[in-house]
């Protein structure tokens, strides 16, 4: 896998403090003064933000924001920041002396942690986008969660709205509060004796939130005056799908969470292999037309929404528009496995829904596949990167500013106008009744929506059993691995059969030709990949990822092996060690800066070992380790 794990997630950082998560991203040594993580992050925005930016673009509102802060802590405040250079290396030595000489004078109530985050704050501030963000220690650890994706949190398991303040919204399934009797609809007045009535949500998210086992006595209001109860903090998770047949054959899904594709979730399934099971059963139920909810889903992976998308159209749609302003252009495909039966299509949108929500919807809209229902949606789209910084914390950068895939409209900023736009919310009072409006409204609107696509599914050449009996063996396990000071946990969390090449395609970041290069796939004979992903969590770095591509013939592997289908991702770099038939491997450019990769064939068999980290933390010998442990693997398999 060429790419980090790209992310496309609303910017609601407040929010994260509702959950006390126990993903930890893999920490760099830091030092004292915390410049370490001040030039990680200084170099990620010169080389990866999708702007191009000057060093005095960053550094100065850096300076800025540290001022600020010692004003209000009643430091001294820092000398006016030097002319800077041009040049980023010169500018930066400058910086960095100007900043060593201030916090080395800094009082005990200053500490230069402090000011090192103020730094890194007014760097990644400074581009005012809002997707890229500086994420301390705690925040981090909440993001990571939120993009791997339906994780078990701890906490109360409620969610919130904010018309009124307090409102509870959704409530997790058998979690903490759940089991105490909340329900949608309830009203949180006070905690522990604390008025909330006027809080925002920040403010209510920071009074709830607890370590697991400690309790809270919340008073709340059902519409019958105030009624209290104590609820013990623990564990909860919010699937993220949920289906039902609604009266007249509608087959109702709703997504809450673009979960990386490939993982186990806490419920023991799948999400792709859960949607198409909801997706089977809502058919046996008579199901005549589908309500896609993504009302207040926030996003996750982009790769996971092609994926979704290839279940409503066929494998020759555009899925999204990505391009920065260095020059890079991609486009990304529904990523096959079309659903057998189509059926009208409604998609419920509001202002939360976000990102991959709206690349999602954007996408259906274009295609003319389904009608769009709610309110404008959040315009926050631009896909992103999750990268460690010294000391535990993170940058959240974008890499690429998105569109839509046919008109390339833009989205950020925008948002989607929906065809039949709603102007009303779902009130308290529809909550209490378990009545939903904008649900009712897109059932009706089904009437106007588009005719389902006729274009059949392209059947697999291999069946996803067949292919695992094939190549599953050269998939090393978890402990298999070896490690080094970085890659410190090899535990295998992402597990997927490909049989078809949009979802390869995809996986890599797309194209500026997708269909072009599926059709070429294809001709080499392109048949399946079996492929899996090691390391510390989903979206945590680095990750080790191996992938095995079956072709029908050597002379298409060959040719899939020796030529870069991908020159604006991957440049060729010199090969440290030759094994099967032909070796070649690559340095990762634009979205995939940080990978590097060995691609080697053994007969009609392609074998791809990619090591993903921070931008210059690459570790070529745990690769060359790697890959040589997966090839003497694959000298076992039985491939006719």
């Amino acid at each position: 896998m060429l790419r980090h794990f790209r992310v496309a997630v609303a910017a609601a950082l407040s929010l994260f403090i509702l959950a006390a998560p126990s993903l930890a991203p893999a920490a760099i040594a830091q030092s004292d003064t915390g410049l370490d993580a001040i030039s990680a992050e200084y170099h990620d925005m010169l080389d990866l933000f999708y702007r191009p930016v000057q060093p005095n673009d960053l550094l100065q509102p850096a300076w800025s924001a540290l001022s600020a802060d010692a004003s209000r802590r009643g430091a001294p405040t820092p000398p006016a920041l030097p002319a800077l250079d041009q040049d980023p290396d010169v500018a930066y030595a400058a910086f960095a002396d100007a900043y060593s000489t201030y916090v080395a004078g800094l009082p005990s109530t200053f500490a230069p942690s402090m000011a090192a985050a103020d730094v890194e704050n007014g760097i990644a501030d400074s581009v005012h986008e809002q997707h890229t963000h500086y994420l301390p220690t705690n925040v981090m650890r909440a993001f990571l969660t939120l993009v791997g994706g339906g994780q078990q949190s701890v906490g109360l398991g409620i969610r919130l709205g904010s018309d009124p303040a307090g409102l509870i919204t959704d409530v997790a399934p058998a979690g903490p509060a759940a089991s105490a009797g909340l329900q949608p609809g309830d009203v949180i007045v006070s905690a522990d004796g604390k008025d909330l009535t006027s809080s925002d949500t920040p403010t209510l998210a920071a009074a709830l939130a607890g370590a697991e086992g400690t309790s809270v006595t919340l008073t709340f209001d059902r519409g019958n005056g105030p009624q209290s109860v104590t609820v013990t903090r623990g564990q909860y998770y919010f699937p993220p799908l949920d289906s039902r047949l609604l009266p007249g054959g509608v087959g109702y899904v709703r997504l809450s969470d673009f979960v990386i594709s490939g993982t186990s979730l806490p419920n023991g399934t799948e999400l792709l292999a859960d949607l198409d099971q909801r997706l089977d059963d809502l058919d046996a139920q008579g199901a005549q037309s589908w309500v896609l909810d993504l009302r207040n889903n926030g996003g996750g992976s982009v790769q996971t929404a092609d994926e979704i998308l290839g279940r409503f159209l066929p494998d020759n749609v555009r899925s999204v528009r990505e391009s920065d302003e260095r020059g890079h252009l991609t486009f990304e495909l529904a990523a096959g496995r079309l659903h057998a039966r189509q059926l009208p299509m409604a998609v419920l949108v509001n202002g939360g829904s976000a990102s991959a929500s709206e690349v999602t919807a954007s996408a259906l809209h274009d295609a003319h596949r389904a009608v769009l229902v709610g309110q404008r949606t959040a315009g926050a789209v631009a896909s992103s990167e999750l990268l460690p910084l010294p000391g535990g914390s993170g940058l959240q950068v974008a890499v690429a500013a998105a569109a839509a895939p046919a008109t390339n409209a833009s989205l950020d900023g925008v948002g989607i106008t929906p065809d039949v736009s709603l102007a009303q919310t779902r009130t308290l009072d529809d909550y209490r009744a378990g009545r939903d409006p904008q649900l009712d409204a897109a059932v009706s609107a089904l009437s106007s929506a588009p005719a389902p696509p006729s274009a059949t599914p392209l059947l697999a050449v291999i069946s996803p059993t067949d292919l695992d009996q094939l190549l599953a063996g050269a998939l090393p396990s978890g402990p298999e691995l070896p490690t080094n000071d970085r890659f410190t946990n090899n535990a295998r969390w992402q597990r997927l059969d490909y049989t078809h090449p949009n979802e390869v395609i995809d996986q890599n970041g797309g194209s500026p030709d997708p269909v072009a290069l599926q059709q070429t796939m294809l001709a080499r004979g392109y048949q399946g990949t079996v492929m899996a992903s090691y390391g510390s969590a989903p979206g945590d770095l680095p990750t080790v990822s191996v992938n095995v591509d079956l072709y029908a013939t050597a002379d298409g592997a060959h040719a899939a092996t020796v030529t870069n289908d991908l020159p604006q991702m991957q440049s060729a770099m010199d090969v440290a060690v030759q094994l099967g038939d032909e070796t070649v491997a690559y340095r990762g450019a634009w979205l995939a800066t940080g990978s590097t990769l060995l691609v080697w064939r053994r007969g009609r068999t392609v074998f791809t070992v990619t090591y993903s980290d921070v931008p210059g933390l690459d570790r070529p010998d745990t690769l060359v380790a790697i890959s040589q442990l997966v090839d003497g693997r694959a000298q076992q398999l039985n491939v006719p």
